[in-house]
């Protein structure tokens, strides 16, 4: 907890001294508060998905940002290769030219379309099921391109290997030398948004086992009523077994009805293998809405609702993540921003 307390004192000193130089710093912070049934239980499970507060500071084209969360498990421990748990995000941005940037510290690796979609602005409640496969966030260095040509972007990261990953499991006293890396490619035309990525974390089960593998594309159409997404994820070596695999992919639907509510749809299908045992799937399908009070403010104050439907091997699924039974899905979101220049 000093380290905590030491990164907020040194953000609000950097913050006092740029006032002079025409800087600026935002206060922010967001929480998810949830309800869930789940098909076999008497009861409903209320909990938090997310109760998170930092602050942002920016000069001229510097960009520091802290996120910390405080309903992380674990949050006095460290995951291999990241920073205590309960530090989400803290990095500094520099962009250095109208179209290149740099970023250092720990922040989201560039795999996953949906991933690299903030928690406040989820199209339905929970990240699914290809969410363990992607690299998470990492302590690392990125060099990032947006526009070339109008409408190409970048991202291109070495990071430590990546401990908060469900696709890995390093020991607590892991030694791995070597650095996990990722690189995206994306593309927006107008109401068209697409990216490929991928990325490679080594020994992903602690020395001497096997390198995890990614590879992600997403693909969205954005119109003024009408959402539709697609992404397909395809892991190689879960947790450094070789042969050990998962592909999942979904399709979403979203469309704002009127202002302030939008139906939501979503199925997907995770297919898992692994050496010496038959192949298994798992579907899960969304169903739901979003209703926001107040126009164009979504992640203000927000309620979703999402009944989900499981299908396929739902009692001998393999995979790291999804439902495997039906549930029905509560949650409402509180969400501040305050900016002082």
């Amino acid at each position: 907890m000093n380290r905590h307390l030491l990164a907020c004192l040194l953000l609000s000193l950097s913050t006092l001294g740029g006032q002079a130089n025409a800087s600026s710093w935002s206060a922010l912070g967001f929480a998810q508060l949830t309800a869930e049934h789940t098909d076999g239980s008497d009861g409903i499970q209320f909990g938090a998905d997310r109760v998170r507060a930092g602050a942002r500071y920016r000069h001229e084209d510097l960009t520091g940002v802290l996120v910390l969360d405080f309903n992380v498990p674990n949050a006095g421990q460290s995951t291999p290769g990241t920073l205590n748990n309960q530090i989400k995000d803290v990095f500094l941005d520099w962009r250095f030219t109208e179209h290149w940037s740099v970023r250092g510290g720990q922040f989201k690796t560039p795999i996953g379309m949906d991933f690299n979609t903030s928690g406040a602005g989820l199209d339905i409640t929970k990240r699914g099921l290809e969410k363990p496969l992607v690299l998470e966030r990492d302590l690392g260095l990125m060099l990032s391109a947006r526009k070339l040509g109008g409408f190409f972007g970048l991202d291109l990261g070495v990071f430590n290997p990546a401990g908060r990953s469900g696709a890995t499991s390093y020991p607590a006293t892991q030694q791995v030398d070597e650095n996990a890396l990722a690189a995206r490619l994306l593309l927006d035309l107008g109401a068209w948004h697409g990216e490929v990525s991928s990325g490679i974390s080594p020994q992903a089960g602690g020395p001497g086992t096997e390198d995890y593998e990614v590879l992600n594309l997403g693909l969205r159409w954005q119109g003024a009523a009408v959402t539709i997404k697609a992404e397909w994820i395809d892991g190689q070596n879960l947790n450094g077994v070789v042969g050990t695999e998962e592909q999942v992919g979904y399709l979403h639907l979203g469309w704002k009805m009127r202002p302030g509510f939008e139906w939501v749809a979503r199925h997907y299908q995770g297919d898992h293998g692994a050496p010496g045992v038959s192949d298994t799937t798992l579907g899960n399908t969304y169903l739901g809405f979003n209703f926001w009070p107040a126009a164009g403010a979504a992640a203000d104050l927000r309620l979703q609702v999402n009944w989900v439907s499981a299908s396929g091997d739902t009692g001998s699924f393999g995979g790291l993540g999804g439902y495997r039974g039906d549930a029905l899905l509560l949650q409402t979101q509180l969400s501040f921003k305050q900016t002082r220049g």
